[in-house]
């Protein structure tokens, strides 16, 4: 996807979401590129929301382009309610997937079954009382994954997503499974590899 096809579907959305994330592993000289595309977009499309993990590396730059302009407007969905609180905004809206309905883990559970049926084990079992905490810790990371394409009863799903990956394996970890979400779902998906060329 282009910008110009970017901006048309933004535009014609009335309260887009759109999704930015990628790898903990992001270059130190990559980050001005990361933090000035999110501060772009969120100046320029002033009726647009932007969520995050509020991971390391991708999430936390592209956190603080939209920050920079209006924190308000981004959203973190979170592993747990007190994930990396120093590392995000305080007026930034949060939902956290122990915070969900239980109907609403279990749509958030087949629809990472459907995108990666390996984390089958992971994803049923996250509840389970007998589930190893290092095993629960992992599907709770997982399935915050899925719930930020999903949505929830308080969150629209994304139009978009837009994503720095790891050049060597883009579809690797929990990034790549957000990408598969996304492609699953029929959200279009964009990487550096293509944003990196935009002009604006």
């Amino acid at each position: 996807m282009n910008y110009a096809e970017l901006s048309s579907l933004l535009a014609g959305a009335d309260s887009p979401v759109v999704l930015l994330e990628g790898t903990r592993e992001l270059p130190a000289v990559q980050a001005p590129y990361l933090i000035a595309l999110a501060a772009h977009l969120s100046r320029a499309f002033p009726h647009a929301r932007f969520r995050t993990g509020n991971a390391k590396g991708s999430d936390e730059a592209f956190a603080a382009g939209v920050a920079s302009v209006d924190a308000t407007r981004l959203e973190f969905v979170l592993p747990y309610a007190s994930h990396r609180s120093r590392q995000r905004p305080a007026e930034s809206p949060t939902t956290a997937i122990d915070e969900i309905s239980t109907a609403q883990i279990q749509e958030v559970v087949d629809a990472t079954l459907a995108a990666s049926p390996q984390y089958e084990r992971l994803a049923v079992n996250y509840r389970q009382r007998e589930t190893h905490p290092r095993q629960r810790a992992t599907a709770q990371l997982i399935l915050r994954d899925t719930l930020k394409v999903t949505g929830s009863d308080d969150m629209s799903p994304p139009v978009a997503g837009i994503f720095y990956v790891h050049a060597a394996d883009p579809d690797r970890g929990g990034t790549g499974h957000t990408m598969r979400v996304c492609r699953t779902r029929g959200v279009p998906v964009i990487n550096q590899f293509e944003w990196l060329e935009w002009s604006f």
